[in-house]
């Protein structure tokens, strides 16, 4: 779920917030322009106002990128949470509850951690999988 989320997010959310932080200043800054020129009669107060519209719909857009990234943000943020707290979950049931299944169930706990074991020809073995720690040292194999 964490890969699938951090795939969904379009390029880099640091620098594509950045890009409509910008934005947002640039459009502050222009409607400042705009009411400077409607002030000295350069446009009209129908032409500021059609200008400002335009302005606000470019605003709103950008307010919800920034939402739509900050929620994405802290979505991953929540599932990241959630896997350190299943884990350190599972980890504590994981000993006595592989002991109480049959093979196939265990082998299906294997696949979903991605557990590989390789043996080498002293008989240390090299356990990989998507586990933060090692599952045994030389000594434990012995």
């Amino acid at each position: 779920m964490i890969e699938a989320e951090r795939a969904g997010m379009r390029g880099d959310p640091e620098a594509e917030t950045l890009v409509w932080l910008q934005r947002l200043s640039a459009l502050d800054s222009k409607r400042s322009r705009y009411q400077d020129m409607a002030a000295e009669g350069h446009i009209t107060f129908g032409e500021l106002g059609a200008k400002l519209q335009e302005l606000e719909a470019d605003r709103t857009t950008a307010e919800r990128e920034l939402e739509d990234l900050n929620a994405h943000r802290s979505h991953l943020e929540d599932l990241e949470r959630d896997k350190e707290t299943l884990l350190k979950d599972y980890a504590s049931m994981v000993p006595d509850a592989l002991d109480e299944l049959t093979g196939e169930e265990r082998h299906q706990v294997y696949r979903m951690l991605r557990l590989q074991v390789f043996v080498s020809p002293d008989g240390d073995l090299v356990v990989r999988g998507v586990l933060r720690e090692a599952v045994c040292t030389p000594m434990d194999t012995r």
